[in-house]
């Protein structure tokens, strides 16, 4: 007798996020209040470096994940970043609310605002007195980038977004990426020990 061959489709077994995201846009709560509480410390932390207001980011994130929820039925089935794809959704949100608001308005293209690198408070939380040093001087070297560099370092590096990834967020071509990202590296290597630059490199930093 002929063994059976099973479908591709029983063979294919979509990986968590995926699957996490389908449920989501089925409906399932519990999948909602997953995503929610995985990402929305990170997604806070971006907020606050990209435009220093937490009320105002508070206020966009509640309308992020309210239209989230409202609109499951109609966003992508398929998606392979769930933290990209609400970084992204995040920074549109604040542009949005930043141009509304005559204060942040500039007569240039350029966004009106730097971009703040403020270490999250558990990053300093190491029993290690020397490692706690060298995290404070990553940072004070990472303050001292250029904005445009200190956001593309931030995604690639604390959110481990790609570099296409990097590239349609900040919406720059992907090379420009390569290219903001290796001069930034470049300072760095210039302005820190081995010791301390090998820190953006590791998770949990």
């Amino acid at each position: 007798m002929e063994a059976v061959k099973p479908s591709m489709t029983a063979l294919y077994k979509a990986p968590p996020q995926e699957e996490l995201w389908n449920n989501f846009r089925n409906g399932n709560r519990d999948a909602f209040a997953m995503i929610y509480q995985e990402h929305v410390d990170d997604l806070y932390h971006y907020g606050v470096h990209f435009c220093g207001d937490g009320e105002q980011v508070r206020d966009c994130l509640q309308e992020l994940f309210h239209d989230l929820w409202q609109t499951r039925e109609h966003l992508a089935d398929q998606l392979q970043n769930i933290r990209y794809y609400l970084l992204s959704s995040l920074r549109r949100r604040l542009l949005r609310a930043l141009e509304k608001d005559r204060r942040h308005r500039a007569q240039t293209s350029e966004i009106p605002f730097d971009f703040e690198l403020i270490p999250p408070r558990e990053h300093f939380i190491i029993q290690d007195e020397k490692q706690q040093e060298q995290q404070q001087q990553l940072y004070a070297a990472l303050a001292a980038l250029p904005r445009r560099q200190r956001e593309a370092i931030y995604l690639r590096f604390f959110h481990e977004l790609s570099y296409q990834e990097v590239a349609d967020l900040m919406s720059m071509k992907v090379d420009s990426v390569y290219n903001i990202i290796s001069k930034a590296i470049g300072v760095l290597k210039k302005m820190l020990p081995v010791t301390v630059l090998l820190l953006l490199f590791s998770p949990g930093k």
